[in-house]
């Protein structure tokens, strides 16, 4: 990454004689190791995405600046090198979605969104369950997350689709020709009937594509 260059200016102070000469300028480099997330002094040609305005528009970089966030969680949403081997810490992230502290519940829900692209057997099953049952008991919330399409996007949605067929196809195993799905977007809309508008729609296109994942599923084991 290109170096950041911080101009100061240091003015000397004018000689008894009212001399016209003046100090010279100093210019100190700061290295890139000295650029936080907070300032936002980033090279343009570095931002190839969205992240970055993010931070921003989402306050997710004071979790990621804050020493009490987990490594594995901020690993995980700057795309980091990490995995979901420790058990332990990767099912803390799913107790995250309703943490105590309000606030940092939308930036967790973001990073259990991220960890599905490599979630695999127990914590895959655990992904599903969380997920199943934090959209029925926290519905009003899940659709809120998405009023800023910056922060959580129609991809993300999708992605919490494919995270509650991961659990019907666990649970309801044996139980396929049951109107599961139907039964879930009903109870869904039940619980978001005092919902904004906007919260109504997206908790109508995450129906319309949990019906179309599951369809599929279906297909797939015919």
């Amino acid at each position: 990454m290109k170096l950041t260059v911080t101009i100061i200016l240091t003015f000397g102070l004018l000689s008894c004689n009212n001399s016209a000469d003046k100090k010279t300028v100093d210019i100190k480099t700061v290295k890139d190791s000295l650029v936080h997330i907070d300032t936002f002094y980033i090279d343009q040609n570095e931002v190839n995405s969205n992240e970055y305005k993010e931070f921003n528009q989402c306050d997710f970089d004071k979790f990621l600046n804050d020493p009490k966030t987990p490594k594995l969680a901020k690993d995980v949403y700057l795309d980091k090198k990490w995995d979901l081997n420790n058990d332990t810490e990767a099912l803390a992230l799913l107790d995250s979605l309703t943490a105590k502290d309000k606030s940092a519940r939308p930036f967790y829900f973001k990073v259990v969104t991220k960890t599905k692209k490599k979630s695999d057997g127990y914590f895959s099953e655990g992904l599903g369950l969380a997920g199943y049952e934090f959209i029925e008991n926290h519905t009003q919330e899940f659709s809120s997350y998405f009023d800023n399409k910056l922060c959580h996007t129609d991809n993300d949605l999708a992605t919490w689709a494919d995270i509650v067929i991961t659990e019907f196809s666990i649970s309801e195993e044996g139980s396929y020709d049951k109107p599961i799905v139907d039964d879930y977007i009903k109870k869904l809309k039940s619980n978001c009937k005092d919902c904004s508008t906007t919260q109504k729609e997206t908790i109508n296109k995450f129906g319309l594509t949990l019906k179309e994942k599951w369809n599929e599923f279906l297909k797939n084991i015919d």
